[in-house]
């Protein structure tokens, strides 16, 4: 009934079994939404913040059904579009360095991510349903 709250329990359930994830997803979401918030007048805080509240909402779907399920990761799938797009425009639209900074810090992290989610879907699809940190 409440997406949002869907998210807040998973990231509580989270840090309850794995402070590392809990950290990395920290350093993820939390620059995303702060710099979402900062750089709102742009069109990538604008992006990058709908994606982020967005994804969330998804995770935390996925995750109300099948706890710390390794589907999570699907949650990032608009990043595979958002990720190319947000480097483009950070190489050739001039921004002010805290705006570069900040996106160049968004691209890097979700790289890492959408290689993680790679990762995790391909072991779910061999059986591995849930994280191995997960109780």
């Amino acid at each position: 009934m409440f997406p949002v709250l869907d998210a807040f329990r998973m990231i509580q359930d989270i840090g309850r079994e794995s402070r590392a994830v809990y950290v990395w997803g920290a350093a993820l979401n939390v620059t995303q939404l702060i710099g979402g918030l900062v750089f709102m007048t742009s069109l990538e805080g604008q992006l990058v913040l709908v994606t982020l509240v967005f994804t969330l909402i998804v995770a935390g779907q996925i995750h109300k059904r099948a706890r710390f399920s390794r589907l999570i990761g699907l949650c990032h799938l608009p990043w595979l579009a958002l990720l190319p797009w947000l480097v483009y425009r950070l190489l050739t639209v001039d921004h002010s360095i805290p705006l570069r900074v900040w996106g160049y810090y968004v691209a890097a992290t979700i790289a890492v991510s959408l290689v993680f989610d790679a990762i995790d879907i391909y072991r779910y699809t061999r059986g591995q349903k849930t994280f191995g940190w997960a109780s």
